[in-house]
């Protein structure tokens, strides 16, 4: 199967999980931290579920017509035979599936990821080895540490200032490439010198 990296904004989309274990709870949080309005379904559930904000919880089994209205759905009830039907019912209605430890019945499939603010780094095998995504991601964050937050946020900031300043956009990637290309931004922030870091970066536009 073939898959296409897109990075989706759920901001207040209404999202669904059907399942009430430790899984089912991980996807909820997530949902729940990229901003959507989530609904969980399960007879069961995992006490930290019943701790999250902003989670609906439906304490019952999963009903055909259950998916009605949702822009994306999380089947983790941990029966085989349920999820497959969960399954085919978002494929006849067009709504996008993931289906826990399941790939096969997965319209769209869950990266590994690795946070730091507005950065976000996915790491995938397409589902053929969970493991070592997890493996590759954790190594990542060694490289990428929490410095990468604010960095982020100030080349944000630089850009809005480039765009008022420069009328090209070859003018624009320059200065852009003059900040980046700067290590000394990212190594004050390291250092927790976030205004030096900043005035550094003005310099360079």
């Amino acid at each position: 199967m073939g898959y296409y990296p897109i990075i989706i904004d759920l901001t207040d989309k209404p999202c669904l999980v059907i399942g009430g274990g430790g899984i089912a709870y991980r996807k909820a949080q997530a949902l729940v931290d990229a901003g959507s309005r989530v609904k969980l379904i399960s007879p069961e559930v995992d006490k930290r579920i019943e701790a999250l904000k902003n989670v609906i919880v439906v304490r019952r089994v999963y009903q055909p017509g259950d998916l009605d209205g949702y822009a994306l759905v999380f089947a983790a009830t941990g029966n085989r035979e349920v999820n497959s039907i969960i399954a085919h019912e978002a494929a006849e209605k067009g709504i996008p599936i993931n289906v826990v430890d399941d790939p096969e019945l997965c319209s769209f499939i869950v990266p590994a990821i690795l946070r730091r603010g507005d950065l976000m780094i996915a790491v995938t095998t397409s589902g053929k080895g969970p493991a070592l995504s997890k493996k590759i991601k954790n190594q990542l964050e060694n490289i990428f540490g929490e410095e990468y937050a604010p960095y982020i946020a100030l080349l944000g900031e630089m850009r809005e200032r480039v765009k008022e300043l420069y009328p090209t956009q070859t003018e624009r990637e320059a200065a852009m490439n003059r900040v980046i290309d700067n290590s000394e931004v990212l190594d004050l922030l390291r250092d927790g010198r976030d205004q030096e870091a900043r005035e550094t970066a003005l310099s360079c536009i």
